[in-house]
């Protein structure tokens, strides 16, 4: 014992005490405390060492003093043969995060991002009352969204067999409880994922190269803003493929997407209302042609909804027998016909 705490010395030698500014500071590694020889304030108490020391006890056995600590930080109780219920649930989650991960063939750097993510969910006890497989997905969709892979929340239920709304609740109490800031989502990720699935053949390219560029128009256009990605997807590769000579249908984006036909509907009807929407296939499918500059940015979708209907409804205030027999005709229906 003097010969460690002659070592202890030599090791803080540099350091001073806070109370009388002595620099005579004794180490006892096998305490785990440091005190200052001057005044006597402790200074490091139970300080977690690398260091194995062992003491004999009354009957004449000898021990491990202090406990081990796991790289995960959950101790271990008892004498070794029984596991806490957090580390059964940390293993377990481990185990269940490098299945899922496989599925949705994402590396090993995802799968340890996740297993740190998964940790924080155990130590804040966000696991109790929810289901594993639920927590576990949030975990992977949060890296995922982190580094920007081609993954939506919709493959996390296919694999999973889960409602994915009850996924996506999960995931923003998780994100909000960690108050996590997650960067917004680039439709761009997912065109060549949903493009190798319309069957382009040898024009899958150039099929994903024009919907990238209708994509970044309709970010300017404000048509992006508060969408979902697979909606935008949806519209610019049907657009895109109409360019390229391919009939494809809207029930056959809705299948690859998996939107609703009603929203396809909704992105088409608001594509036809910016300056692009006036222009001919050839003139979209034209590399040369800047389809950034052309024209003024459109209104938000939404601003032009309450717009129209604001201009209804002093036509009718003003003229109501009028208004009501050009509805009769159908002169206040529009929309964009794409079989």
């Amino acid at each position: 014992e003097p010969f460690v705490r002659l070592l202890g010395r030599m090791a803080l030698n540099g350091l001073t005490c806070n109370h009388c500014g002595g620099t005579d500071i004794e180490l006892d590694a096998a305490r785990g405390d440091a005190v200052c020889i001057q005044c006597g304030t402790v200074l490091e108490e139970n300080t977690i060492v690398n260091e194995v020391t062992f003491e004999t006890s009354a009957g004449g056995g000898s021990g491990v003093v202090g406990q081990f600590v796991p790289s995960s930080g959950l101790r271990s109780s008892g004498l070794g043969f029984a596991k806490e219920s957090r580390e059964v649930a940390l293993s377990n989650g481990q185990r269940h995060i490098s299945q899922l991960a496989n599925a949705l063939r994402l590396s090993e750097h995802h799968q340890d991002a996740a297993q740190r993510l998964f940790q924080l969910a155990v130590q804040h006890n966000f696991i109790q009352g929810r289901k594993t497989q639920h927590v576990i997905a949030a975990c992977l969709y949060t890296v995922c969204r982190r580094e920007k892979t081609a993954h939506l929340l919709i493959d996390y239920s296919d694999v999973l067999q889960t409602n994915v709304y009850m996924l996506g609740s999960c995931f923003l109490k998780f994100t909000r409880m960690l108050s996590l800031t997650l960067p917004i989502i680039d439709p761009s990720l997912y065109i060549h994922r949903f493009a190798s699935r319309l069957e382009f053949g040898d024009k899958t390219h150039f099929v994903s190269m024009s919907a990238l560029r209708l994509v970044q128009r309709m970010k300017r256009d404000w048509i992006q803003t508060g969408r979902r990605p697979s909606g935008i997807c949806g519209a610019a590769l049907l657009i895109a493929a109409r360019i390229h000579g391919f009939r494809r249908t809207q029930r056959e984006v809705v299948r690859v997407v998996r939107i609703c036909d009603v929203t396809l509907r909704k992105r088409l009807i608001e594509f036809s209302d910016t300056s692009l929407g006036q222009l001919t296939a050839n003139q979209l499918g034209d590399n040369e042609f800047d389809l950034e500059s052309y024209g003024a940015a459109a209104d938000p979708p939404s601003f032009l909804r309450n717009r129209r209907a604001d201009e209804a409804e002093r036509r009718l205030l003003m003229d109501p027998e009028g208004e009501g027999s050009r509805q009769r005709r159908g002169g206040g229906t529009r929309g964009v016909h794409i079989p």
